[in-house]
C-alpha cells in the first residue's frame, strides 16, 4: 500500500491558525503517528493574512523535524504550503518551487479553494500555476460555496484543465457539518476526488484519515476506493506528482 501520507496538514507551531506552540505541534505529530501516518507535508496557510514570506519555511520544518526526532516521533516532514490564490502572482518561481511537491516535471502545489464561490481570480491563479510549470491540487473544494451553490461548477472547470481535488477527512466524518459532508460524498461518488487529507490544525482538530476511511466504507464506498483516497493516492502524488501532460490544454 505504500507509506501513509498527509498532504494537507498544519503542523508548524506559531505560524498560522494551527498549533500555537511546539508542545501542540509535538502532540499533533504523535496523533498523526498513532493514526498510521508516516509522512506529513507541512502546509501552513500562505496567504495575505497568514504566512506571506515562505523563505524560512524550510528552516522551520527542519527545526520541527529535529524536535520530533528527539521525542522519538516517527514522522517524516516535508515542506509545503496551502497557497491562497491571491498569493500566486506575488511568489517567485523559486518560492513556488519551495512549497511544491512531486518529482521534476511533475511538481504540484496545494491551492486553497475559497469558502466563497470559486471565481475568475481563482481560475486565473490556477492557470498561472500551470503556465509556470506546476500542477494544481485543489484543497477542500467541498467546503466552498462553489459546491453548495453551484454544484461544483468551478471545481469542474479546474478538473478539466488538469487539476486534482483533495477532500478533508473532517468533511467525510461530519466534523465540518452536513453540507460539507454531503458535498464530499457527492464528489467522491462522481469520481472527482483524488485524495483525502486531514487538514489537521491541532489536538482539537486532529488527524482523521483512519476514521475517514472507515466512514467511507461504512457508507458504501468500495474498500479499494477508500484505500486509494486515503493511502495509495496521497503516496502516489508525492512519488509521481501530477504529470505535465495532464496540465497542458
Amino acid at each position: 500500500m505504500g507509506l501513509r501520507a498527509e498532504l494537507h496538514f498544519h503542523v508548524l507551531p506559531g505560524v498560522d491558525d494551527g498549533p500555537a506552540d511546539l508542545a501542540e505541534s509535538i502532540e499533533l505529530a504523535r496523533l498523526a503517528q498513532a493514526d498510521g501516518t508516516e509522512i506529513v507535508v507541512a502546509t501552513p496557510h500562505v496567504r495575505t493574512d497568514m504566512v506571506t514570506d515562505v523563505r524560512d519555511l524550510g528552516d522551520r520544518v527542519a527545526d520541527l523535524q529535529r524536535e520530533l526526532d528527539a521525542e522519538r516521533v516517527a514522522l517524516r516532514l516535508l515542506v509545503g504550503g496551502e497557497l491562497g490564490h491571491e498569493m500566486v502572482p506575488r511568489l517567485s518561481q523559486g518560492e513556488l518551487e519551495s512549497i511544491a511537491q512531486g518529482p521534476l516535471n511533475a511538481r504540484w502545489v496545494l491551492l486553497e479553494a475559497p469558502f466563497e464561490p470559486i471565481d475568475e481570480g481563482f481560475h486565473a491563479a490556477a492557470a498561472e500555476l500551470r503556465d509556470r510549470g506546476f500542477g494544481v491540487l485543489v484543497a477542500h473544494p467541498e467546503r466552498s460555496a462553489d459546491a453548495a451553490l453551484y454544484e461544483s461548477a468551478g471545481l469542474g472547470r479546474e478538473l478539466r484543465e488538469g487539476a486534482l481535488a483533495q477532500v478533508n477527512a473532517q468533511s467525510i466524518t461530519g466534523a465540518h457539518g452536513p453540507a460539507a459532508r454531503d458535498a464530499a460524498f457527492a464528489l467522491i461518488a462522481e469520481g472527482l476526488v483524488a485524495v483525502v487529507s486531514s487538514d489537521a490544525h491541532g489536538p482539537s482538530r486532529p488527524p482523521l484519515l483512519r476514521e475517514a476511511r472507515t466512514k467511507l466504507v461504512a457508507s458504501g464506498v468500495e474498500a479499494a476506493v477508500a484505500a486509494a483516497l486515503t493511502a495509495t493516492g496521497p503516496h502516489r502524488l508525492l512519488a509521481r506528482g501530477i504529470p505535465r501532460a495532464l496540465v497542458i490544454a
